[in-house]
């Protein structure tokens, strides 16, 4: 049995929908809601380009004519050289898979409504949906508020969390590998520990880069556009 708040969605994305000022509303929200991921995934990627220049740069000033083995600052600035290279066309993917909703958003949000089957727990936040939407007013009822406001709240909190936390790891990160290519190129002998931990700790901390990185985009979603994700998440 369909939910009433599908019915309803249903039917005003397939005729009428303009004139409804709080489906206006959510179908904006909806548009705004893929636009955060296009303006900032648009950046990071802009970011990593610049990145994957520096570093393929660095690789050929480094390598030696006629040398067959690289060293280990070649190695570095190849292996991230590819992985921003790689990251980037990933993240340029996924941002203009997002423009079509943010330009386009009635097809990307008549997919959407299908998935929007209720639970116990959210079953009254559909049916305050449900009315603020067949009301037609501009504004939400004191419930819809009362979540979008601590949506708001929360992502926010994480997205300001999240972006000092990529900072501090891209850091670290950069600390790390220089200072472990500068020990590589005066000793060529075996690895010592530290130098181990160094290698280990750097790999980490460029995984936990690109991780909030991704955190930061998403959390940003949810502070620019709670509307939506409290539609999903209740």
């Amino acid at each position: 049995m369909n939910d009433p708040l599908q019915n309803t969605l249903r039917s005003l994305v397939s005729s009428g929908w303009q004139s409804n000022l709080a489906m206006r509303r959510i179908i904006n929200d909806y548009a705004e809601y893929h636009a955060a991921i296009v303006i900032a995934g648009g950046l990071f990627t802009l970011i990593l380009v610049l990145f994957s220049i520096v570093f393929w740069i660095k690789l050929k000033e480094t390598s030696k004519t006629g040398k067959f083995k690289w060293t280990f600052e070649e190695k570095v600035y190849f292996s991230f050289g590819l992985l921003s290279s790689t990251v980037a066309l990933l993240m340029a993917f996924i941002v203009a898979v997002n423009a079509t909703n943010a330009v386009d958003p009635i097809h990307g949000f008549s997919l959407l409504i299908d998935s929007l089957t209720p639970s116990s727990s959210s079953a009254q936040l559909h049916h305050v949906y449900n009315d603020w939407i067949q009301s037609g007013s501009k504004t939400p009822p004191t419930l819809i508020k009362q979540h979008i406001h601590r949506r708001v709240v929360f992502h926010t909190t994480k997205a300001i969390i999240c972006s000092t936390l990529t900072i501090v790891f891209m850091g670290l990160s950069l600390h790390l590998w220089s200072t472990l290519i500068r020990r590589r190129k005066a000793s060529k002998t075996i690895w010592k520990l530290k130098e181990k931990t160094f290698l280990v700790t750097g790999m980490a901390t460029v995984a936990f880069s690109l991780l909030m990185t991704i955190a930061v985009v998403a959390n940003l979603q949810g502070a620019v556009a709670p509307i939506t994700l409290t539609l999903l998440l209740g």
